[in-house]
């Protein structure tokens, strides 16, 4: 804008700012006009109107035919101005990691007897020091995620702030799928999970006491380094996992991808 400014000193600008039509060549508006002095670039104008004439023509000795000719182009030069600044947007994706503990699973009662998953923590929870607000209340209640309707009251809150993709951590032990009732059961049968695209996060590592509240302080303090599954795996155990994989969910319709290649996680 510059560069033009001064190959054509004679440009008639005609913009309206805060109410006020201003009229004139660049000098003339810039050097009159000190908050619109700032706003070198055209784009930066409250409504351009015309940045339109040559050495010919000037606003004085415009006919209505050709005033209002300069005027529509430049509106559609302002419109495709617009419309190309709003393409260039760039879209984001916004994602949520699921700790998926909180439903029924026969192979977490070593950690929650009670066959709740890990809601059985959290109703168990009591005060440590005055004003401890424990134990807390969900505000949905002690929900069971691995019910689709459940799942669907989840994406609708999720989508309604502005989460569209949730990260699942995804877990392996002792040859078997573990926690997979929140995905399987849940969200992937939910009537409304086309608002919303998933993917995995295979959280690898061992586990220990430190899900099991009973021994959770002794874990926390080094008293015990007792271990219930161990999180590597061998190369053919590594194959079976892949397969699981790419069968039960990369090939998913809702299966987050970049690059139509699907993304993939690993937690260590």
């Amino acid at each position: 804008m510059e560069r033009y400014n001064k190959e054509h000193p004679e440009t008639v600008v005609v913009c309206k700012k805060e109410g006020a039509i201003l009229r004139g060549t660049w000098q003339q508006v810039l050097l009159n006009n000190t908050a619109l002095s700032k706003q070198v670039e055209i784009k930066r104008l409250s409504l351009v109107y015309l940045i339109l004439t040559n050495n010919m023509l000037t606003m004085r000795h415009l006919t209505s035919r050709n005033y209002i000719l300069c005027l529509s182009i430049g509106l559609l030069l302002l419109c495709n101005t617009t419309f190309a600044q709003k393409e260039d947007k760039k879209q984001y994706d916004v994602a949520a990691i699921i700790w998926p503990s909180y439903h029924p699973n026969d192979r977490a009662k070593i950690f929650w007897p009670d066959g709740i998953g890990e809601w059985q923590t959290v109703m168990s929870n009591t005060a440590k020091f005055e004003g401890h607000e424990q134990p807390r209340f969900p505000i949905w209640g002690y929900i069971n995620e691995a019910d689709p309707y459940v799942a669907a009251m989840e994406i609708e809150a999720a989508t309604d702030h502005g989460i569209n993709v949730f990260i699942f951590d995804w877990y392996w032990y002792d040859g078997l799928p573990y926690l997979e009732g929140h995905l399987n059961d849940g969200f992937l049968k939910a009537k409304n999970n086309e608002k919303m695209k998933f993917y995995l996060m295979w959280a690898n590592h061992s586990v220990g006491l430190a899900w099991d509240k009973r021994n959770a302080d002794d874990v926390r303090f080094g008293k015990t380094t007792a271990r219930i599954w161990n999180g590597g795996v061998d190369r053919d155990e590594f194959e079976k996992i892949c397969h699981r994989f790419i069968e039960k969910y990369f090939s998913h319709p809702l299966y987050y991808r970049i690059d139509d290649k699907p993304v993939f996680m690993i937690y260590s």
